[in-house]
């Protein structure tokens, strides 16, 4: 089965203060981070943002269709641009990802809407599999200016997958780095 692999990178980085995707952590850029564990996973990339300086690594930019409405925005630009039934999201601040647990999330594609893991802080709909049958809710939220993904996922077919014991494995697997502490502390 194909999956194209969206990474949203396009977020306007206001706690962070410059564009996050441009940061590097171990000398590595984390929108390269996030290109490296895709490659390894789907065949197709799709980057969500219009800033020129994420095309370096030749995969095609897709700007919001909808400004200013946050992931939800570049979620449904990008599902409305895939060619394949399943996508693969990562946010670009998930650096953490690990290649094995996307695999996991992979097998357990069925006939649902979407696939979110969830741990002990609750869900994860930015490190997640969304089929492109979603994308007509996806335009209701954001027509209605609703346009938090954890409502979006209660109103569609989502299988939740608990990944409390990957977790426990890998404690940073969800961290987001938002800040500058949350780069300066690794």
């Amino acid at each position: 089965m194909q999956i194209t692999a969206i990474i949203l990178a396009g977020g306007k980085s206001k706690r962070m203060g410059t564009d996050k995707a441009l940061l590097q952590l171990d000398g590595i850029s984390l929108l390269e981070r996030s290109v490296s564990l895709c490659k390894k996973l789907c065949d197709t990339i799709i980057i969500s943002s219009n800033n020129k300086a994420h095309q370096q690594f030749g995969f095609p930019l897709v700007p919001d269709e909808f400004k200013n409405c946050g992931p939800i925005g570049g979620i449904y630009s990008c599902l409305k641009k895939s060619e394949s039934e399943w996508n693969f999201i990562i946010s670009v601040d998930s650096a953490f990802v690990e290649a094995d647990f996307v695999s996991y999330l992979m097998a357990a594609i069925e006939d649902v809407d979407t696939i979110v893991p969830y741990g002990s802080k609750g869900t994860e709909p930015l490190i997640a599999l969304y089929n492109k049958k979603c994308l007509p809710a996806f335009e209701e939220k954001i027509r209605t200016g609703d346009y938090r993904m954890q409502n979006l996922i209660t109103s569609l077919n989502t299988k939740k997958i608990d990944a409390q014991s990957w977790i426990e494995k890998h404690p940073d697997l969800f961290r987001n780095l938002n800040r500058p502490e949350d780069i300066s502390n690794f």
